[in-house]
């Protein structure tokens, strides 16, 4: 049987799991800012969202918490079936069969008492908190934030189970606080490696990652706090959205559903519920699509651009630099900047990806990709409109010779204005947050209007 202990410590919450305990650890005195009846709260909803995923994994009917109920139960429960189909994808596994075994799982709570958040708000909050990754989402949110003058504040959540990545993420963070003098707010979070297969002696599967959001806005709330945090802010851009059918078994997947607007918009009335209305969470970056939030975090934000790392450094050539230049997300990172007419070196770059031997990193070419959102027909087009917006930018490569002698460049051609009106616009927004839509707004527009052929 599977049971989860929980209790929450001087310096914030631990989670214990097979005799092992599994620490999130906030600086200085933030835990003990945050009001007590608060930190219980998220000492149990946190307990639920970091292991949530563990009977599928164990493939056990039934796991007991040793806590009370959590409040947010009917949230996760909506956040973690919406996101199966995109986990059973990955995993090869059978949709319909993992569903099933999720509503069978009994999730027994020994105390029936469910615990609200304290009725009290964030005293004089005021600045954002920023979810920072150093990818170009978080960056370019830090840098809308910093300019519409919401003093951002940078919450840095260390994952213990990615070993590279965080390697270079950590060097990243040491250079960005000396350049800007911010202090980074880190969070110790051990509650990662239950999601680490290796670490569980279990064969690898995605279920676990897709409450990610959702737990890290919760972990956000001390942060708040402490900081008179006003807003979390997630670098969710208009592709999150996206969805897809499974070609084998018709399911409609969200690839990253806890990063969709409509999920966004949830998390908002959950950081609501626990600072008494106090802070808000959104995205400032919901209303472009991928090509123009490369473009405008380059082109507007050159300083805080080159800090840029979106690979995911998971095999050897990402050991020792933050792009591995051997992978598909490397592959799309470059071919954004060539397309939009950024020199891929600004974002640090030291190899060319549109070269005949990546290939095989561009799923325009028949390539193929881990990452369910690459599967989507907008990631198709995506591909096409940039490598398109390349050869007119006489970017160099084989790659960009192949497009322009092929059929590929013909459609493009022909489908020029529909592609850049769908990749070079400013959507309608659900979750920037009302006060702050005309500011961010008018900085899109400038970059917009900025952007030529």
């Amino acid at each position: 049987m599977l049971e989860v202990k929980s209790k929450f410590t001087d310096s914030g919450f631990s989670i214990e799991f097979k005799d092992r305990l599994y620490p999130v650890t906030y600086p200085g005195d933030y835990w003990k800012k945050t009001p007590e009846q608060t930190r219980l709260a998220l000492t149990e909803n946190l307990a639920l969202a970091t292991t949530m995923h563990l009977p599928l994994v164990f493939k056990e009917p039934q796991i007991t918490y040793h806590s009370g109920r959590p409040i947010l139960e009917p949230y996760f429960f909506d956040n973690f079936v919406h996101d199966i189909p995109s986990c059973t994808e990955v995993d090869g596994t059978d949709t319909g069969e993992v569903v099933r075994q999720f509503l069978d799982t009994k999730y027994h709570f020994t105390n029936p008492v469910v615990t609200p958040p304290s009725e009290d708000p964030v005293e004089g909050a005021y600045r954002a908190i920023v979810g920072l990754s150093f990818g170009k989402d978080s960056l370019l949110t830090y840098a809308i934030a910093d300019e519409i003058g919401l003093d951002p504040e940078i919450g840095y959540i260390v994952e213990e189970s990615l070993t590279y990545e965080e390697k270079h993420k950590t060097a990243l963070a040491e250079k960005f606080k000396k350049e800007f003098g911010k202090s980074l707010h880190i969070l110790k979070h051990e509650t990662g490696k239950l999601r680490d297969y290796t670490h569980l002696g279990l064969p690898f599967s995605e279920l676990g990652w897709g409450l990610q959001s959702t737990e890290y806005a919760l972990e956000f709330i001390p942060l708040a706090y402490a900081l008179q945090g006003k807003y979390i802010l997630f670098g969710n851009e208009q592709t999150t959205s996206e969805t897809y059918l499974n070609a084998n078994d018709g399911w409609l997947i969200y690839p990253c559903y806890d990063q969709s607007h409509a999920w966004t918009v949830q998390i908002n009335q959950i950081t609501q519920l626990f600072s008494a209305k106090s802070v808000n969470t959104g995205s400032l970056i919901e209303p472009l699509m991928d090509m123009m939030v490369q473009r405008t975090l380059a082109h507007r934000y050159p300083e805080i651009a080159k800090y840029q790392m979106s690979c995911f450094t998971e095999t050897e050539a990402g050991r020792d630099y933050h792009w591995c230049h051997s992978c598909t997300v490397c592959g799309k990172m470059y071919l954004l900047c060539a397309g939009s007419g950024v020199d891929p070196k600004s974002v640090g770059f030291r190899e060319n990806m549109l070269e005949m031997n990546k290939k095989h990193h561009f799923t325009l070419f028949g390539g193929k990709s881990a990452l369910t959102y690459a599967n989507t027909a907008t990631a198709r087009d995506e591909q096409l409109f940039a490598f398109y917006c390349a050869v007119k930018k006489d970017a160099k490569g084989a790659l960009i010779e192949e497009f322009r002698e092929s059929d590929l460049y013909q459609e493009a051609e022909s489908r020029e204005d529909e592609l850049f009106k769908r990749f070079i616009s400013i959507y309608e927004p659900i979750s920037v947050p009302a006060e702050l839509k005309t500011q961010v707004m008018s900085i899109y527009k400038e970059e917009i209007n900025s952007f030529e052929l």
